[in-house]
């Protein structure tokens, strides 16, 4: 009886870890032609994705112009804004659907977005806010070029 429940115990620890790997770490992924990883997604969730990027391109926009004309209040308040991570809102399909990777870039460029916010906040000037835009935009393009999200077939 005590080693049909540790095979059991196995079983299920290797059931969860199977389920975990693949909706937590793999997501709805494939290998596209273009050499990128093809993210499948249902259509109202690359729509929310979509949209969550054209945020970010019009935060870059906003910033670079506040930046160009020394508004660093108004810098700041862009950039606060688009590092403002409320995960609640996202549909968990999209969570379950998108790899590992992709979360940490996606969470990881709100955290540079918060973090740009809190320099300027301090007292940084237009070329170090500049520079960290900069980097920020790194995670954009290497997002962009590892990584390609298609609709997925019904």
């Amino acid at each position: 009886m005590k080693k049909l429940c540790v095979i059991i115990i196995l079983a299920l620890l290797l059931v969860i870890g199977a389920m975990g790997w693949f909706f937590v770490v793999r997501g709805t992924t494939e290998q596209g032609a273009d050499g990128r990883t093809v993210i499948l997604l249902k259509p109202s969730d690359r729509d929310f994705l979509l949209a969550e990027m054209r945020g970010w391109l019009e935060s870059v926009q906003g910033i670079s112009a506040a930046l160009a004309e020394n508004d660093m209040k108004e810098a700041a308040q862009i950039a606060r804004k688009a590092g403002n991570a409320d995960l609640d809102h996202v549909p968990a399909s999209l969570l379950r659907s998108i790899p590992l990777e992709f979360k940490q870039l996606g969470l990881g460029t709100h955290e540079a977005f918060a973090t740009l916010a809190k320099s300027i906040e301090e007292g940084a000037d237009a070329k170090q806010a500049l520079k960290m835009l900069s980097g920020i935009m790194l995670n954009c393009t290497g997002c962009h070029a590892g990584y390609r999200v298609d609709p997925k077939a019904p």
